[in-house]
């Protein structure tokens, strides 16, 4: 295992050596590299390659703990942390019977006060106790709870007649996905071509998961499809600098990675630290907001400096170049990644 880890994630002492350049002194690895003084640091790629594996694997993580339930049509059993707010008003609490409800509550909780008999008396109670503000971030640790199900929505609807395939065909299924939209009779794709795109929608309705899953998958290679891209912008904007190409293609795997580690850790900090059931009482929206907004000017910060030590500019051209190359880069990033969806789409196989 050891040797599996040194040889392919170059997780040795050379990480070690190249932590500290590579967290608090931007563009100190690429310089270092450029002076072939990389005996005692982590290659440029190793690194690009450890970093992109934990941001991916750390979306990978969080994506999958959302229920993208295709068919929402059954019983369901419910426990754990759950918002007393949602049980009082969300649909399919309001079709339990108030006796349910009330037994689904910690018996500790109910016993803070007197005479209560129904869930609208506790929850009246609690509401009075602790104010409303709070009462509507208030959870509690509920007992198994089976709730019934809500009348179908239309999302739910084309889920379940994308499995239908013995009575609907995909020219059915999407007329009445498409139904008032004029989808139907535009003529943009050739016959063939128009039921590969009728056949591609209903396998997504079928099973989005997968599909998230297939898209997520080409993330990766997309990203890294566009490190030379980025470089080749980074040449056009140093061209006078007479800089060599490969020094562009370090320092981008450089701040990469940083950009790669610094998200990671913000969406972990987002999604996993920061949720309602570890901080009740806390405007979690807002919180997740100002990390998101940290990270950024973090990342955006550090690879201004990264420039500044690189290319060894004044300060104002170097952040008229920063910007040029990051609405450049936003510009590709977003071609790029609908690219991404799009041949994610045409050929996912269900």
């Amino acid at each position: 295992m050891k040797e599996f880890i040194d040889n392919y994630l170059g997780i040795d002492s050379k990480m070690a050596h190249s932590a500290i350049p590579f967290l608090i002194k931007p563009g100190n690895l690429t310089n270092r590299f450029q002076e072939g003084k990389i005996k005692h640091f982590i290659h440029p790629i190793r690194l690009y390659f450890v970093m992109s594996l934990f941001y991916f694997f750390t979306i990978s993580f969080l994506l999958s703990g959302i229920d993208l339930r295709l068919i929402d049509d059954e019983d369901i059993k419910v426990s754990g942390d759950t918002r007393l707010m949602q049980m009082n008003t969300g649909e399919r609490w309001k079709l339990v019977t108030d006796d349910i409800k009330l037994k689904a509550v910690p018996d500790s909780l109910v016993n803070l006060f007197s005479g209560i008999e129904t869930f609208d008396q506790f929850y009246d109670s609690l509401s009075s106790k602790i104010g409303i503000d709070s009462i509507e971030k208030f959870s509690v640790s509920i007992k198994p709870t089976t709730l019934p199900p809500v009348e179908e929505r239309k999302v739910e609807k084309f889920h379940r007649l994308a499995r239908d395939k013995r009575r609907i065909s995909d020219e059915a299924f999407m007329d009445s996905l498409a139904y008032g939209s004029g989808l139907m009779e535009s003529n943009f794709l050739d016959p063939d071509q128009r039921a590969h795109f009728f056949s591609q929608v209903r396998k997504i309705f079928e099973n989005d998961e997968g599909f998230k899953g297939f898209v997520l998958g080409n993330l990766p290679l997309m990203m890294f499809i566009l490190i030379p891209l980025f470089a080749g912008v980074l040449k056009f904007i140093y061209v006078r600098r007479k800089h060599l190409y490969i020094k562009h293609i370090v320092h981008s795997l450089h701040v990469h990675s940083f950009a790669y580690l610094t998200y990671g850790l913000g969406l972990l900090l987002m999604f996993k630290v920061f949720t309602p059931g570890n901080f009740p009482n806390l405007d979690i929206t807002s919180w997740r907001v100002t990390i998101g907004i940290i990270t950024f000017v973090l990342v955006s910060t550090y690879v201004y400096i990264s420039f500044l030590k690189v290319y060894g500019q004044g300060w104002f051209k170097t952040l008229i170049k920063f910007n040029i190359v990051g609405y450049v880069y936003s510009f590709f990033l977003f071609v790029f990644f609908s690219l991404e969806v799009f041949i994610s789409f045409w050929y996912y196989n269900g």
